[in-house]
């Protein structure tokens, strides 16, 4: 029986990348793939697994309806929310499967492949915290390692890795809501023992590469997954052991504890709590330090302990010691509601603690502070309670929003919902921006009503679904442009082209590739902008090979509307191709099949291509096309109009180099079998 799936993902990268590990566990007998709506790739396949025959057909959805559009008809996150996901973060991709009229969420998926260190190594936790309390299965696929480079040299800065509580959060929360929630690590282009001393000790059998592709490919075709979950969840653990083995074991959990807990199944909290190796500190330079938070951190180091970790924004208050500690509290802070202080001196549960800045110095919500309170929430567990202490300053209105109308500042702010729908406390000892007569708050709030508001909901249905979600978008964006490039270079034109970098909305800039002397060298974390040279990130690059010629680099940048482009942006993307090319690549590997990527020797000839800037919008918003030449000062512009199944693209060429181009593209898409996309 034909079985049907989706993959919703947030652009078509990521929605590639899931059915890029599907086809490497299986070996299809019969493979189809095709355009059946402009923004919608479809994969029709037949295999054998485990015994059984298949046959699947999947549709790749990209483009959530974000930023309040409403360009698929339906909310693919909505059956998440009616099952306990209350935060304002969403999963890269899901995974579904049609049954009926219902649309069943399998799992949902998130990549990263940014440097996992800092409060970045917690930046995600919302997602994994929020939708796995759906009872979803969720899977934080980590690109392992990312190095930092200097942006003057590019050359690698010393890694910095996560606390190895972060990866263990995954596991604990794994456990605590019984569903399966962990963290994957799978060998990044950087990963090099060769040269990295601190990666000595890595044993590579825990990337878990293989568990994760047949995990997908079991959950899809109804088998038992647990012998994966088991063993993706021990990979887990032993990438703990290695950060914990990089730890100063006097300010960090060892690596003989973290064993204790995991194998005997203690909870981290109160293991913690038991032993009190070190006390909660948390170091903050006199700069930032506002009102008595002098005095808040003196009577935390005296009457806590760390949670896993001297060097993490989070400790406990040991149950026994909240009375105390609250009553100091109450000493620094006299105007604080007694009612408030008597509740936050219940000594029957732990008191798990919450201290960042949250806002930079404009008041504009710090991003990855939005991970660290479902941080706390995943170590912890629903018995005890807990208290966040900000300290960072707070714009007015929001102020205001929160003594007055905490449910609206709540659904307007991703991390004051994180702070509400967490924290049993809130204590606020911060400057106020944004009106003249209140400079500074100090206040102590009890919030627990709001925490109970947010959590009460975790249905836990056997099957969290809603009806079958549309194929075909109801209105054309930016994120179906980069759909329709990326299909023309990859699969109409894929005999000639090889697609160096796709960074649709939503993406990243983990890096860019040419093929060079059939060698595939790799520039690793690209900025965004070169300010110093006036260059700017493409959203394409795609390799182009013509007999004779040499290659082709075209540098594609695209818009919703051509009366977006930047003024100059043609230069601008063959400038930054040029500055980057000027270095030599962080990675390289020989162009073939399952080759290993090493560290990069020599710097890619840039005389050796051809670089050629060109813009991708829609026909519908467009301008006339001087106009969009003479702004964006383009070589080509490809002026799409989206067809019933594919794309008719307008292509219009400036230069001789670009001409010589179009014509080879036309020449080469007449003579294929695939109608989705028409050049003209």
């Amino acid at each position: 029986m034909k079985q049907y799936f989706k993959i919703h993902g947030d652009n078509v990268v990521e929605c590639e990348r899931i059915a890029s590990l599907l086809l490497a566990e299986i070996e299809p007998r019969t493979y189809k793939k095709s355009l059946m709506s402009p923004s919608t790739i479809t994969i029709d396949l037949s295999f054998s697994y485990h015994g059984f025959d298949y046959d699947w057909h999947l549709e790749l959805l990209p483009g959530f309806n974000k930023a309040g559009r409403a360009r698929w008809k339906g909310d693919i996150f909505k059956p998440l929310r009616e099952n306990g996901s209350f935060l304002d973060e969403t999963p890269d991709a899901i995974i579904t499967e049609i049954d009926g009229n219902q649309e069943q969420l399998l799992c949902a998926i998130e990549f990263c492949s940014a440097l996992q260190a800092g409060n970045q190594a917690w930046q995600r936790s919302g997602r994994a915290f929020s939708t796995g309390r759906t009872g979803c299965p969720y899977l934080y696929i980590v690109d392992f390692v990312k190095y930092e480079l200097d942006p003057k040299t590019r050359k690698r800065k010393n890694l910095r890795f996560p606390n190895a509580a972060v990866p263990y959060s995954y596991i604990n929360f794994s456990r605590s809501s019984n569903n399966f929630v962990a963290q994957v690590y799978v060998k990044s282009e950087s990963f090099d023992k060769e040269h990295d001393a601190s990666l000595a000790n890595f044993d590579e059998k825990n990337f878990a590469d293989a568990e994760l592709r047949r995990y997908l490919v079991k959950k899809m075709a109804h088998l038992d997954t647990e012998p994966e979950e088991a063993a993706i969840l021990e990979k887990n653990f032993a990438v703990v052991c290695f950060l914990a083995g990089l730890a100063n074991s006097r300010k960090n959990l060892s690596i003989s504890e973290w064993q204790d807990v995991f194998y005997n199944k203690t909870d981290v909290v109160d293991f913690c709590v038991e032993h009190q190796r070190f006390n909660f500190h948390k170091i903050i330079t006199q700069k930032g330090m506002h009102g008595q938070l002098g005095q808040v951190l003196q009577i935390i180091d005296k009457y806590s302990a760390g949670l896993a970790s001297k060097d993490l924004p989070i400790g406990i208050i040991p149950a026994n010691n909240r009375p105390d500690f609250a009553e100091n509290l109450h000493r620094i802070y006299p105007n604080f509601d007694q009612r408030t202080i008597d509740e936050l001196s219940d000594s029957t549960t732990n008191l798990i603690l919450c201290l960042f800045k949250g806002f930079k110095p404009r008041g504009d919500d710090n991003r990855p502070d939005r991970g660290l309170l479902p941080l706390a929430a995943m170590l912890s567990d629903n018995d005890n309670e807990i208290m966040t202490i900000l300290y960072g300053p707070i714009l007015y209105r929001n102020y205001n929003l929160l003594m007055n109308n905490s449910e609206t500042l709540a659904n307007n702010n991703g991390l004051w919902k994180s702070i509400l729908a967490l924290s049993n406390y809130v204590l606020l000892d911060a400057p106020i921006l944004g009106n003249r007569q209140v400079k500074d708050v100090e206040e102590l709030l009890f919030t627990t009503g709001q925490k109970q508001y947010y959590t009460h909901l975790k249905a836990y249905q056997s099957k969290i679904q809603s009806h079958v979600f549309s194929s075909s978008p109801r209105e054309y964006h930016e994120d179906d442009v980069d759909t329709g490039i990326h299909y023309l270079f990859t699969e109409v034109l894929k005999s000639i082209c090889f697609e160096g970098m796709c960074n649709p909305p939503g993406g990243d800039w983990s890096g860019f590739s040419v093929i060079d002397q059939n060698t595939e060298k790799r520039w690793l974390s690209l900025p965004r902008v070169s300010d110093d040279i006036d260059g700017k990130r493409p959203d394409h690059i795609i390799e182009i090979f013509e007999g004779d010629n040499k290659p082709v680099l075209l540098s594609i940048e695209s818009k919703e509307r051509s009366a977006d482009l930047e003024t100059n942006v043609g230069e601008r993307l063959k400038t930054y191709i040029e500055h980057l090319m000027g270095y030599v690549p962080n990675v390289e590997r020989p162009n073939t099949v399952n080759s290993i990527w090493r560290r990069g020797k020599n710097i890619a000839n840039k005389n050796s291509f051809t670089i050629i800037s060109s813009a991708a919008y829609l026909k519908e918003y467009s301008q006339s096309i001087s106009a969009v030449r003479n702004n964006s000062n383009c070589d080509m512009l490809f002026v799409m109009s989206p067809l019933h199944a594919g794309w008719s693209i307008e292509i219009t060429s400036f230069t001789s180099e670009a001409k010589r181009l179009e014509q080879y593209l036309k020449r080469i898409v007449e003579l294929s079998s695939d109608s989705s996309i028409e050049l003209r």
